[in-house]
């Protein structure tokens, strides 16, 4: 059988998730919650997902007692790197391979140790190498002296075995706001054309880039740090990559934290719709943050019609950008928009990813500097090839014909009169006519004897609220703790939330309240 095999990796250092680092409209979903949806069966691409508890008497036959050879990583003191070997294709496990980046960080305290702590956060696109690396930012000092910390890049993400697409995904002439049938035509032969040349330039690897595939990988990871058992720290559309392992492997799996929760048993519409009116109502307490809050740079003013009237403005008169791959449009300042939505507050993602951060954006766009929203024609869509890899696997668009268009189109406009629709769900339109049908359509999962926490905030823009309760009727005995507040995420921005995931990870205790701050 094959084995895992590991080596060092030469290099990593701190990457953002791409949809937070690029302009928005360059971005694609965090949790492809932000492209896609839909429902059906497990993976074609691997066995289909079995009934909770079957899963670990199938073969993932890899034997546990591979030695890693862990070298230092660049940039810290304390992780260690390096790269596992798995299948392309999960039902053929003696067939060709793939190269994940790996990286862990032993626990501070290792005789308080309580365990190995999975991370992934999110995405998809966003790898987990370098956050294992800049830990002391990023984890709490208790997750860090009681875990080993472990993660790695996904498959075509990052360090790990690249997605190799010829041509971009956006251009000076794309849109996902067709006016006119020969628009949406032309979106669709794109999207085609795009997912042709990725599968020429990526091979088989484009059609096994799924979830399941995903957490089929964090299994042979399991296994070659020979582990028993595992914990998870699942952010966004981690908290899938978390759920499909615990589904899969319940009996390696002892507890699963899930922050910001993915729901992937909707069909398109229905998860669309929801999104559309999450970040809809993120927009509006932005508004009404802005009336008095002293780091709005746009503080007192009539923030929601100065918004309609530069998007209606750059609709009708893009605004220039030098180095853009084109000047800036309404489309391209909406779909800005919702990536400085994700956090009310700075985080560890940096300034401008904050609520002030879109005030000073939109600031200077009504001033005519629109540079925050243009689509840069220097930055690689490499990461955009990535995480559409990813979700045209997972989702499965509803809209193909040009009436279904316009009518997708006006639901956008009745449920969100200011960004009229743009939402990280509503890029599953790139995955139209995408040439690799997908093997991982929404479905609803089944995870028994599994403790899980799931953290969700009441107004967050990317995930909305009632994912977390859908999420949880689906993991048997799991509990929701609602943090009442804004933005994506509680883990980064939570103390509260913070302390409530690491006692639950430690120690198994459920919070001893529901709602928190």
């Amino acid at each position: 059988m094959t084995r895992p095999h590991v080596r060092p990796i030469l290099a990593a250092a701190l990457v953002l998730p791409a949809a937070l680092v690029l302009p928005a409209a360059l971005a694609a979903p965090a949790a492809l919650a932000a492209p896609a949806a839909l429902a059906a069966p497990a993976a074609l691409a691997a066995p289909a997902a079995p009934a909770a508890g079957a899963a670990e008497a199938h073969p993932d036959r890899r034997t546990p007692s591979v030695v890693v050879d862990w070298a230092a990583c660049p940039g810290s003191e304390a992780a260690q790197c390096g790269t596992l070997d798995v299948p392309v294709d999960w039902s053929e496990p003696d067939g060709d391979e793939v190269t994940l980046a790996v990286a862990r960080r032993p626990a501070d305290n290792p005789d308080e140790r309580v365990g190995t702590l999975f991370y992934n956060p999110g995405g998809p696109g966003d790898g987990g190498v370098s956050y294992v690396i800049d830990a002391e930012r990023i984890f709490s000092g208790t997750l860090r002296a009681r875990f080993d910390i472990v993660a790695m890049d996904p498959r075509g993400v990052g360090a790990s075995t690249p997605v190799s697409c010829a041509l971009p995904v956006l251009t000076a002439e794309s849109t996902l706001w067709p006016r006119t049938e020969q628009q949406f035509e032309q979106l669709k032969a794109h999207n085609r054309a795009v997912g042709e040349s990725c599968l020429e330039g990526t091979g088989a690897m484009l059609r096994h880039l799924d979830t399941v595939s995903v957490a089929r990988d964090h299994e042979a990871l399991r296994q070659a740090l020979d582990v028993p058992e595992v914990s998870w720290l699942g952010v966004s559309y981690g908290t899938q990559v978390a759920a499909n392992y615990a589904e899969l492997f319940p009996g390696h799996t002892r507890a699963m934290a899930l922050d910001a929760a993915l729901e992937h048993s909707l069909p398109e519409v229905a998860q669309v719709a929801d999104e559309i009116q999450a970040v809809e109502a993120s927009f509006n307490r932005f508004v009404q943050w802005c009336g008095t809050d002293g780091t709005c740079a746009l503080r007192g003013q009539d923030v929601a019609g100065l918004y309609d009237q530069l998007v209606a403005a750059a609709d009708q008169r893009p605004l220039p950008v030098e180095g853009a791959i084109r000047a800036v449009t309404g489309e391209d300042i909406r779909m800005g928009t919702i990536g400085r939505l994700t956090f009310k507050e700075p985080s560890i993602y940096g300034p401008d990813v904050s609520w002030a951060g879109l005030s000073r954006a939109l600031q200077a766009a009504l001033g005519g500097d629109a540079s925050a929203f243009a689509l840069p024609a220097d930055v690689p869509q490499t990461g955009l090839h990535a995480q559409l890899g990813n979700a045209c696997l997972d989702y499965v668009p509803q809209v193909h014909t040009w009436e279904q268009m316009r009518r997708r189109i006006e639901l956008g406009k009745q449920l969100a009169p200011h960004l009229q629709g743009a939402s990280e769900t509503w890029r599953v339109n790139l995955c139209t006519d995408w040439p690799v049908e997908a093997t991982n359509p929404p479905r609803s999962l089944d995870v028994r004897d599994v403790p899980a926490l799931i953290v969700h905030a009441t107004y967050d823009p990317s995930v909305p609220y009632k994912w977390a309760h859908s999420l949880a009727a689906q993991i048997e005995g799991s509990h929701v703790l609602t943090r009442a507040g804004d933005g994506h995420t509680s883990y980064y921005t939570s103390a509260c939330a913070r302390e409530a995931v690491d006692a639950f990870l430690v120690g198994l205790t459920v919070p001893d309240r529901d709602v928190c701050y």
